[in-house]
Parts: C-alpha cells; structure tokens; sequence
C-alpha cells in the first residue's frame, strides 16, 4: 500500500457495512479502493479498532488481537477472532461474492472401462497356449 487513504472516511464505510447500509464498492471505489483485496487491510485494521471501541464502551476487557506478518501476507495473531469475523462480515457486504453456477463436468466414471470386459478382452487376445497356460495357473 503506497497509497495515502482517509483511514476515517474508509472506516466510516465499514460501520456503515457493518450495520447494513447499501452502496458500499461504489462508495469504496470513490475512495479508490477497487478490490476486496485493496480493502482487506482496511477492514483488519477496522475490525481491530472497533473490537476494542465495542468492548471500551460496553466496559468489557479489551481484547488483544493484533495484527501479525505471516508467510502469506497480514493476519490476525488469534486465529477465528471477533475482529476475523467482523473483518470477513464487512467484506461480504461490500464486496458479495457471486453465485454463478459451475461448469458441468463429465463424472470421473464416464472414463472407465468395464473391468470384467477387459479382462475378457485380454483372455480372448491370448493364443491357444498362452491360455492353458493361464488356467494351469489359476
């Protein structure tokens, strides 16, 4: 992020995906947030901040949660937090993932060949030898 964002007018549409407002990528997109992936850091950030203002103004303990530097990128340092949760819930609202139907394939079964018609296959290729052969032996 080498960007310069208004963190307030951001997190303020946070809130407002928070509580179920509408219009919330154009909203982010205006202020130049174009992805869910550009906005994630945003809304880890939030979630953090509003977990502890949440637990301040309900006078609970305020929770520890924090953001960490992992292998792939920024997380939460306590795994399915509050603030993971909040994170992911916001980001559902502005950022809906689509229901599109997928693509039919063929089942794994419409490959296979009959197992006993192989066989018979084979036995039937074998010389006349070859095939005593094969009964002397089973």
């Amino acid at each position: 992020m080498t960007k310069s964002f208004n963190r307030t007018a951001v997190y303020a549409v946070f809130n407002d995906a928070d509580t179920s407002s509408a219009s919330f990528a154009v909203r982010l997109m205006e202020l130049g947030i174009a992805s869910r992936a550009e906005a994630k850091p945003f809304a880890m950030e939030w979630a953090i901040e509003d977990g502890k203002r949440k637990a301040i103004k309900a006078h609970l303990p305020v929770p520890t949660v924090k953001l960490v530097e992992g292998q792939r990128g920024v997380t939460f340092s306590v795994r399915d937090s509050a603030a993971e949760r909040a994170m992911n819930r916001v980001l559902e609202v502005c950022y809906p993932k689509a229901d599109a139907p997928k693509p039919k394939t063929a089942k794994a079964t419409a490959n296979k060949v009959d197992a006993v018609a192989k066989l018979v296959k084979a036995y039937t290729a074998l010389t006349a030898v070859e095939k005593r052969r094969f009964l002397k032996a089973i």
